[in-house]
């Protein structure tokens, strides 16, 4: 591992948002690793990778998908 993001996104509903998710979790990056974590009241998301890039892409995907399960959360 070259370097690492951990984000966390407090949120009152945490179990819906982290079950809407963990099925994005099985998809394979090729230079990057993707952890999802349940707290009381929060998700915590960590992204490793191998290089800035890599980081990069991984960061854009997953702050595009927590973004829209959050919207789609408070419909």
């Amino acid at each position: 591992m070259k370097g690492c993001a951990d984000l966390v996104f407090p949120c009152e509903n945490a179990d819906d948002i982290f079950q809407a998710l963990r099925p994005e979790l099985e998809d394979e990056l090729q230079r990057s690793r993707v952890g999802l974590t349940l707290g009381q009241g929060f998700i915590r998301l960590r992204i490793e990778g191998d290089d800035i890039v890599s980081i990069r892409a991984a960061l854009n995907t997953w702050l595009r998908l927590v973004k829209i399960v959050f919207e789609m959360a408070n419909i």
